[in-house]
Formats: structure tokens, sequence, C-alpha cells
């Protein structure tokens, strides 16, 4: 399938949610249709370049897996930005790119297999404690997220999005497939902080 891509220095995670500021016109238009439609578009990790289009740039180097996103809110803003906040949905695997004249990038993905629940294991019930925690801060507020409780899997995700780990790091929780393992490599890194 083909969608838009939305490239960020960020990494986005399933069931993780990101604030964004709009202003470059190739995504306020993207970000307006898929409100008017309830679309979805492609947010991937920008290995090397930039997120802003200055003159004929070259494109970024992109990495290989992104995630679906959804517009979960939004709010115009006084500049005629626009202030959204987006939940990913899913992984894919991008395939190719093409860039459109408005510098709009396209991708062609494929959609991986969604993964099965993960019952938390006993020796990462810190993570709850510590998504607990994050709740309370009021930018994490903002994003008004349902914090995952239960699944191991989604509670990674959600944590490695809203925690200080190199992009790198959270790249490569990113592309775990087991969902276990990405809790115990939470959980390393997780004792790499706190040494």
């Amino acid at each position: 399938m083909t969608l838009p891509l939305f490239p960020l220095g960020t990494v986005l995670f399933p069931h993780g949610r990101l604030p964004l500021r709009v202003f470059e016109p190739r995504y306020l238009d993207l970000v307006r249709d898929c409100l008017k439609r309830d679309g979805q578009f492609g947010v991937v990790w920008i290995r090397e370049g930039s997120e802003v289009v200055k003159g004929a740039e070259t494109m970024p180097r992109l990495a290989q897996i992104g995630s679906f996103v959804r517009i979960v809110d939004w709010d115009a803003l006084p500049d005629g930005r626009l202030g959204v906040t987006i939940e990913g949905v899913a992984k894919f695997r991008l395939l190719s790119t093409e860039q459109q004249p408005n510098f709009l990038i396209m991708g062609t993905v494929e959609p991986l297999p969604e993964e099965e629940p993960l019952p938390l294991p006993e020796r990462a019930r810190d993570l709850q404690v510590l998504m607990e925690q994050l709740m309370r801060h009021p930018l994490i507020g903002r994003l008004k997220l349902q914090p995952e409780t239960e699944d191991g899997g989604r509670l990674a995700n959600q944590l490695a999005q809203l925690l200080p780990i190199p992009e790198a790091n959270k790249f490569a929780l990113l592309t775990e497939t087991d969902p276990e393992v990405r809790v115990d490599q939470l959980l390393a890194l997780l004792d790499q902080i706190s040494e």
C-alpha cells in the first residue's frame, strides 16, 4: 500500500503518542486531508537529514520500519500552525519512497503482523510504577494517553516513547518483533540510565 510519510527525528511506537507543531505547507495539507477523511499517514525516523525542507535539498535517509498513525487531537494555533497529537497504530516496513513536487514523501509500505498480547512478566512490574509516575507529569498529561497496565509489549512501547532514551536505542526497540525481548531490552536500558 502507498501512504504519505511524515519523517521525524523521533521514533514513534504503536500505542505511543507525540505532540507535533505543523507549519510546512506539505504537512499542513497532509494533516487537513487526514482530518477530513479520518485517514492515516506514516511516521518514519530520519536516520540522516532534516525534518524541514530547505530549497531543493535531497530527501532525508529514512529508517526501514515506521508506524501507521492517526490524529487523536488537534488545535489551530494563532500563528497559522496546527498543533496535533498523533498516536501510533501499527508497524510497517518501508519498501520504497517517492518525493512529490511539493516535497511530500509518499511511501510504499508493507504492514507488519500485529503482536500477540504479552502478560506483563513479574520481573517487569516496576514498569507499571514508572508509568504511573510519568502520568503525573503535566506535559505527559496533555497527551491524554491511556496508559497500558497489563500488556507488557504495549507498556514497553509507551514507556520507550515517553522516556529520554537515545533515538537509536528507541529504533532498536521498535524493530524488535518479540515483545518479551523488548521488555527485557527496556529494563536493561533503564538499568543503564539509573547507574
